[in-house]
């Protein structure tokens, strides 16, 4: 647990000092207090300010792509920095995302959880409901939370995402990062994404659509602690 702007910087560190020929690292994180990451491209505007007034909640803004993601005890973050030259890194950089969203799979199945990883083209048709005309306006919305669209190799169980996945390439090395839900708390999300009531609603339903957190699909409380243990054993059983 810690204040997520020293995730944030821990995690630039990790990156920015790693060489080649370094060890893999794995950097796990929750944060606390809870506040709302923006995406790369996204800034406050997006966000309801009468909302911020009445309810302060800190905002940071991450260094990759996507869009707002609600951080606190309920999501379980990893960062996993590879040095520049490591097997892992590809010259495709959507391929790259393959074995990390592989592993989670893994992962989850260890828990009882039976998940999947998206396939490109999936994702890509997904995508493309952006330029139709009657799903343009609704996508849009959906889309200024990170879990309410997905991405090649993101970890969904059936249509519903887990775990959403960002990279951050660099010329030292790359940094893959994870968000579990261990738990799906949108209402945060909803109430500071969506600008009018009818886009609330809209996000309300969508969100709740489209992602879900671990202990819905478990039927139980999962803990940190478990998901790292199981992670960790899939990655030193089949990635060393």
């Amino acid at each position: 647990m810690g204040d997520q702007q020293q995730h944030i910087d821990q995690s630039e560190r990790l990156l920015s000092t790693i060489q080649m020929g370094d060890a893999a690292i794995l950097y796990w994180s929750q944060a606390q207090p809870e506040g709302v990451v923006l995406g790369f491209s996204q800034n406050h505007t997006i966000l309801r300010q009468a909302q911020l007034q009445t309810g302060p909640l800190p905002i940071y803004r991450r260094r990759a792509g996507g869009t707002a993601v609600h951080v606190g005890p309920h999501l379980l973050s990893l960062d996993v920095v590879l040095p520049m030259g490591h097997a892992l890194i590809l010259a495709d950089i959507v391929e790259s995302y393959r074995w990390f969203g592989e592993a989670w799979v893994a992962a989850l199945q260890r828990l009882g959880i039976q998940a999947r990883v998206v396939p490109p083209a999936e994702a890509h048709a997904q995508q493309a409901l952006l330029k139709k005309a009657e799903t343009r306006e609704y996508e849009a919305v959906l889309r200024r939370a990170c879990y309410g669209s997905l991405s090649p190799y993101e970890v969904v169980v059936g249509q519903r995402k887990v775990i959403g996945l960002d990279m951050i390439r660099r010329r030292v090395g790359s940094l893959l990062q994870a968000g579990v839900l261990l738990q799906w708390q949108p209402e945060t999300l909803v109430r500071l994404l969506g600008h009018t009531q009818q886009e609330q609603a809209q996000m309300c339903e969508g969100l709740s659509e489209r992602a879900t957190g671990l202990n819905i699909i478990a039927g139980r409380t999962i803990a940190a602690e478990e998901v790292v243990a199981a992670f960790t054993d899939i990655i030193t059983t089949n990635f060393n």
